[in-house]
């Protein structure tokens, strides 16, 4: 997401209603533009009623596709509650009397500490660290799966850093999340190029596996520092229908195992997210933050995942 240009109009200093995820009303004030993206802009906010930092998005238009997708995001965040993915604050529309004035917006939690695409800038993880968040992301993927959701787009600069302990990371943007089996139109695809999984690069319909693949090819990046499938869009694109990503055998067989699985060329060969953020968390050299009690049980008894109920293969401890 990049600034727009000093000439656009923006919002800071202004006050915007909203209704908050319990129907009551709620206040916002807007202060800087944090960026801008495809579909909106996004400034950092104040909630009035307690004086907690927001992050506040706006779409581009009063209406049409950008409204839509700021309206649906909405609605999928209200409907979603894990220490792993970002908080639903309200949503609404800006007040007459801005050159904004209709545009519908949504208000989420402010994540201080950046993102993994930024964190990867500095050079490779620690892999005990890295593993922390993969536990805790793909936990956070696990709830938005149970839902019959599916992200679409996980990218390292949609899973942000936060020093809270409830979780380590928050995943962000599910401006193009859609119920699993959705199919797109002929010719369409959803996501960002460079994380796609096989089946998204051809526009098969949405997937849980699809999430897993594209944090799989996340945390290897996390871990090395460089993208699994540089180049150009078509090069990136036509590369991962072709073969997986090679996994650098330096970062040990439970590394090795865990990534190679999550990127597996067929969905069906992939572990589910709760069976991939136990083999996560069994590599977490130092404790992991507490999530709320109905994540606590991917976080004991380490690589211990259990029989899938459905297509998925089952991962298998490595020593």
């Amino acid at each position: 997401m990049t600034a727009p240009a000093a000439a656009r109009p923006v919002l800071t200093g202004s006050v915007v209603p909203a209704r908050r995820p319990t129907g009551e009303p709620g206040s916002f004030l807007i202060h800087e533009l944090l960026g801008r993206g495809a579909t909106a802009t996004v400034f950092r906010g104040t909630d009035l009623a307690n004086q907690r930092p927001v992050a506040v998005k706006v779409a581009e238009g009063p209406d049409g596709r950008h409204a839509r997708r700021i309206h649906e995001e909405a609605r999928i965040l209200s409907g979603l509650d894990h220490p792993a993915v970002v908080a639903f604050a309200g949503e609404g529309r800006v007040p007459d009397g801005s050159p904004w004035a209709g545009r519908p917006f949504l208000v989420e939690e402010f994540v201080f500490g950046g993102n993994l695409a930024e964190r990867i800038h500095a050079g490779p993880g620690d892999p005990g660290e890295v593993a922390g968040w993969a536990a805790a992301a793909l936990s956070g993927l696990g709830h938005v799966h149970a839902r019959g959701l599916v992200h679409q787009d996980i990218k390292p600069a949609n899973i942000l850093l936060s020093s809270l302990r409830r979780s380590p990371v928050r995943i962000a943007d599910f401006g193009i999340a859609a119920p699993a089996g959705t199919v797109l139109e002929p010719g369409m695809s959803s996501g960002t190029v460079h994380y796609m999984s096989p089946q998204q690069a051809n526009g098969g319909p949405a997937d849980p596996a699809t999430d897993v693949y594209a944090l799989g090819l996340v945390l290897l990046e996390c871990l090395t520092a460089a993208r699994a499938f540089p180049g150009t869009y078509v090069e990136s694109l036509v590369a991962r229908t072709l073969r997986g990503p090679a996994i650098p055998q330096g970062l040990g067989p439970r590394w090795v195992s865990l990534l190679a699985a999550m990127t597996a060329m067929e969905a069906a060969d992939r572990p589910s997210a709760e069976e991939a953020s136990a083999a996560a968390a069994a590599m977490v050299q130092r404790p992991v933050p507490p999530l709320r009690d109905y994540a606590a049980g991917l976080f004991a008894g380490g690589w211990r995942a259990t029989p899938p109920a459905s297509r998925r293969r089952p991962l298998s401890p490595v020593a």
